[in-house]
């Protein structure tokens, strides 16, 4: 990785202002949600008035295959892997993005055809 911003590597991959809004809030309402269970519907209600033509769901129970649907759904192509780390390593919902990699690790090993 480089010494870029995940903002900068974002609009870099043809992300727009609005697309890197919408990430940095599915992550930062996540990381919310996880702290503060009872506040979902209220959480969620506020990121529909944010993104009203999105489509997602905040959830503290978030995984990684979820967030990578989230993006696929809203038509956003990037890297899910190298953006969670990418935001873990400058500290933005760093908790957060630890889980869902380490959520991603446990899913590979499961699931990959023995050697």
């Amino acid at each position: 990785m480089t010494n870029e911003t995940v903002n900068e590597w974002l609009k870099e991959n043809g992300l727009s202002d609005t697309d890197i809004d919408f990430i940095e809030t599915i992550l930062t309402f996540t990381s919310t949600a996880k702290m503060l269970p009872p506040k979902t519907d209220e959480i969620n209600n506020k990121f529909q008035t944010l993104f009203p033509g999105r489509k997602a769901k905040i959830t503290p129970y978030l995984t990684y295959q979820q967030f990578e649907k989230v993006l696929q759904d809203n038509n956003l192509s990037i890297d899910s892997h190298d953006l969670l780390n990418r935001f873990r390593s400058q500290g933005m919902c760093a908790e957060l993005c630890e889980e869902l990699l380490n959520n991603n690790i446990i899913k590979f090993f499961i699931y990959s055809p023995e050697v």
